[in-house]
């Protein structure tokens, strides 16, 4: 009877043992070993980044700024600390994994520190500056958390590890620095205006396609975008969001001149929502998007993970 009783359990053990290792594991993202912003900046972003970069006393200015920043980020940190949740790997695991693989993917060597602030906002934000001597810091907000998934959550993350992967706040800065005599001059001034404005509107396209490489799924991010604006979670058909943005870029080529003058002049300091998901559809189905993973991508690191992870389901 006992002999019968252990048979029957090492099968179910077995049985279950065999299930398990069918079951599907969490998707693994390629790692882009050794990527550098530049190559996934926005074109605008990535020539008047290149062009700051040039000139002369920059080594200067930024020191400046980067000290200014410090005494900003002591600041926030402390503010953080005493009212918002630091996530670690004992407060919100899961969400401190999702923001090391996504570290891990954009090949940034420290991890930020990442909080979570109540806030009835769906909301992130960072500093955008990497310190030297301390962690940058990246904050979401409570209602972020609550309406998006975690595979959405871990694209917006991505999204802000592309500003302080290109350290945004940084040349940004240094921009409106070396173009203030040039925005007293008439006519020049607006102009010069204007190309910051459309530096600023770039810097997060850039950041979008950041989000795009850490989440590697168009669908990801559109679906974060779509519950971002339409301000609920019960907005879930990204295929009629992306549908939505050509329907615009259709009917804005068609628009009279004035009309479409009068929306490209309008200040904002993002993109239009439908404007950020057209440009991210376009990158991501581009060679450019493709080369990005040819060359920088850790396939063979990527393919061991994943037989790690096979292999460790089926033992259990």
């Amino acid at each position: 009877m006992l002999s019968l009783l252990t048979t029957v359990i090492f099968a179910l053990l077995s049985s279950g043992a065999s299930a398990l290792s069918t079951m599907p594991t969490a998707p693994s993202r390629v790692s882009l070993k050794g990527i550098d912003a530049s190559q996934f900046r926005h074109p605008i972003d990535r020539d008047l980044t290149s062009f700051i970069q040039k000139t002369p006393l920059n080594g200067l200015a930024e020191e400046a700024i980067r000290r200014s920043f410090a005494l900003v980020e002591q600041g926030v940190r402390l503010d953080l600390l005493s009212s918002s949740v630091k996530v670690t790997p004992d407060q919100l695991p899961e969400l401190h994994s999702s923001l090391l693989e996504a570290c891990e993917v954009m090949d940034l060597d420290t991890p930020p520190e990442l909080y979570v602030q109540s806030n009835p906002q769906a909301n992130a934000f960072t500093l955008a500056l990497r310190g030297r001597n301390t962690s940058p810091i990246v904050v979401v907000t409570s209602a972020l958390l609550d309406r998006c998934s975690d595979e959405e959550v871990q694209a917006i993350i991505g999204h802000e590890l592309g500003h302080l992967k290109c350290e945004h706040s940084l040349y940004l800065t240094l921009g409106n620095v070396a173009t203030t005599p040039l925005r007293a001059l008439p006519f020049i001034g607006s102009q010069t205006e204007s190309l910051l404005q459309r530096w600023r509107l770039a810097a997060e396209y850039s950041c979008d396609r950041a989000a795009m490489l850490v989440a590697q799924d168009t669908d990801v991010v559109a679906g974060a975008m779509l519950k971002l604006f339409a301000g609920t979670s019960r907005a879930t058909n990204t295929r009629a969001f992306i549908e939505q943005s050509r329907e615009y870029e259709q009917l804005l080529d068609s628009a009279n001149p004035l009309v479409r003058a009068s929306i490209n002049m309008q200040q904002r300091t993002h993109p239009l929502p439908v404007k950020r998901l057209s440009e991210l559809e376009k990158w991501a189905n581009s060679e450019e998007y493709a080369n990005i993973f040819k060359t920088y991508g850790d396939v063979e690191k990527d393919a061991k993970k994943k037989d790690s992870n096979s292999n460790g389901a089926h033992v259990l």
